[in-house]
């Protein structure tokens, strides 16, 4: 029979915080188009849900293409929104000549993108139904996937894990059509297992590690002369007066209000930080999962669409660790 693997301390003591965050999640998925923003053109950019991070490379990318189409090679840019979609579309731009100033309230790791595991995988958004426009998602995956592949990962954070799901827990073949990661295989009975798992998948992922990622994607633009305007943009008239040859709308939840993009929905999720542990593998069941961040074993979670209060009830906690706890045997 196979071993098993570490077994992370999940007592009381370790525990660090509790925290929680907002999806912006979107009925439909992605809006990635451009529009009229009184006689300029806006690039719509988010409806990101759950994987922001693992989207927002190719994103930038298709954005940098419309901007070109929009105003040429060199052009005057405004992006609006400080979080990891707009921070990668201003990166983006600024390497690819544009003159870019980002508009927020807040930049990098003072965002909600900071909050995210994050496991590089298309979860909590509505994939595309029709051909043509899956076909594009999947582009959106293999170019942010790409881009990924060619970063410094120790300095920004970047490195691949064994992924370990239950034999029970939801399969998403969609999640792997795009051919940027190798579909899960069911584990043996030879191997090491995690916790109570005696069948199941097991794939490999990145994992990126928010904090310095966030932080060095901050540094990365300042470095190509992205200038920073600190300020919160809660109208369309606040939209129209920012200047710019083309305004970029990363918003995030904030496009319901200022686009009036009523598809646009919050999903809570709420994580019990504990003390980092190096055990060198993720589970991974919908969900529920463990995390190995370098400034937190991350326990989640949750997905609770149309819950928009960033306070979560204690017992949602209570209920993370038990589930991870009675995984674990502890």
């Amino acid at each position: 029979m196979g071993g098993k693997l570490p077994v992370p301390d999940l007592s009381d003591d370790m525990i660090l915080r509790v925290v929680s965050g907002i999806r912006p999640c979107r009925e439909g998925g992605l809006k990635l188009q451009p529009g009229k923003l009184g006689s300029r053109t806006v690039i719509h950019n988010y409806g990101h849900g759950g994987c922001g991070v693992t989207l927002g490379w190719g994103c930038a990318e298709l954005v940098a293409d419309m901007v070109k189409d929009a105003a040429g090679e060199k052009a005057d840019v405004t992006v609006l929104g400080g979080g990891v979609t707009g921070l990668t579309s201003a990166l983006v731009l600024a390497e690819q000549g544009h003159s870019v100033t980002v508009v927020a309230e807040h930049f990098g790791e003072d965002t909600t993108s900071v909050v995210a595991g994050a496991l590089w995988l298309p979860t909590g958004i509505d994939f595309p139904k029709k051909k043509a426009d899956r076909a594009r998602f999947n582009d959106v995956l293999r170019r942010s996937a790409k881009r990924f592949g060619m970063l410094d990962r120790g300095l920004w954070g970047v490195e691949e894990l064994p992924v370990y799901e239950p034999a029970d827990s939801e399969e998403h073949p969609e999640y792997f059509e795009s051919g940027v990661m190798g579909a899960p295989r069911e584990l043996t009975k030879a191997e090491p297992k995690p916790g109570s798992i005696k069948e199941g998948r097991l794939f490999r992922a990145n994992f990126i590690h928010t904090p310095r990622f966030m932080r060095t994607l901050h540094e990365a633009c300042s470095k190509k002369k992205v200038g920073f305007i600190e300020q919160r943009i809660e109208s369309l008239a606040d939209a129209k007066a920012v200047e710019g040859d083309v305004v970029v709308n990363c918003l995030a939840m904030g496009s319901r209000e200022v686009f009036n993009d009523q598809k646009m929905y919050g999903a809570r999720g709420v994580l019990v930080h504990l003390e980092p542990q190096e055990l060198g593998y993720i589970v991974h069941d919908c969900y529920k999962y463990m995390f190995p961040r370098e400034d937190a074993l991350i326990l989640g979670g949750t997905f609770e669409a149309g819950e928009e209060s960033p306070e979560a009830p204690e017992a949602i906690a209570e209920e993370i660790l038990e589930h991870h706890r009675a995984f674990f045997g502890l």
